[in-house]
């Protein structure tokens, strides 16, 4: 993928470790229904210069996510049933900054190193998607929204039908259908959905071994009470 600039190398977006702070779940930020989707080029898992836009042949779904993001990981083989029944549309995976780095699989030094924690996600998990790696300082991820697992519906001209700052696997396949049926499409905010514990102890083991554990359990109060924060905001705009 050749070297990148120390600007891109953002300590700050590639952070070494996880915390409640990481992210803002309050501000919406990024592209929203409406918007165009940039042109951008990125990277295969093989090396393969990808333009995104040669993907919009059809309608576009794109999900961000990374080898140790369990909400990611816990939903791909959903995402795969909804991929299964939707044959007329592109599937696509951003691979973006490690949700939850570790002494295992740390923080993404470089290109390189981002490219070969795509490849083993790709190896390590039953993900029948097409992966993007994204640039290391994280170009288009930061143009989507920058949260850890987030969802667009995108139509054949670019243009952004659907975005959810949580990925449904449900509520994909029911935006789909109602994109091939001509019906409006809610665009509603989506509650953050957990996964079963079982994929984020999985994850976070894999990338950082028991301490990885803890620290994930030691702040999930403050992102319980964070994401119950905004739940109360979203029906508050209802």
């Amino acid at each position: 993928m050749g070297s990148q600039s120390k600007k891109e190398n953002n300590q700050e977006y590639n952070y070494a470790d996880f915390s409640p702070g990481s992210y803002n779940l309050m501000h919406q930020s990024g592209l929203q229904a409406g918007y165009k989707l940039p042109e951008v080029t990125l990277y295969n898992t093989i090396g393969e210069k990808v333009k995104l836009r040669s993907l919009l042949g059809k309608t576009l779904v794109l999900e961000t996510g990374s080898i140790t993001c369990p909400l990611y990981v816990g939903k791909i083989k959903n995402m795969n049933a909804v991929a299964a029944q939707h044959g007329d549309v592109n599937f696509a995976v951003l691979y973006i900054r490690e949700a939850h780095p570790g002494s295992k699989i740390s923080a993404h030094p470089s290109a390189d190193a981002k490219m070969l924690a795509a490849q083993s996600l790709q190896s390590s998990e039953p993900e029948n998607r097409e992966i993007l790696v994204d640039t290391l300082g994280g170009n288009l991820h930061e143009k989507l929204g920058l949260l850890p697992n987030m969802a667009y519906v995108i139509g054949t001209d670019g243009t952004v039908l659907y975005r959810a700052d949580w990925n449904i696997p449900d509520k994909i396949d029911k935006v789909l259908q109602a994109v091939k049926s001509g019906m409006p499409i809610s665009n509603e905010p989506c509650d953050f959905t957990p996964v079963p514990m079982k994929y984020s102890l999985r994850v976070l083991y894999r990338a950082g071994g028991m301490k990885a554990i803890l620290d994930f359990l030691s702040h999930l109060p403050q992102l319980i009470a964070r994401h119950l924060e905004k739940r109360k905001s979203y029906k508050k705009q209802l």
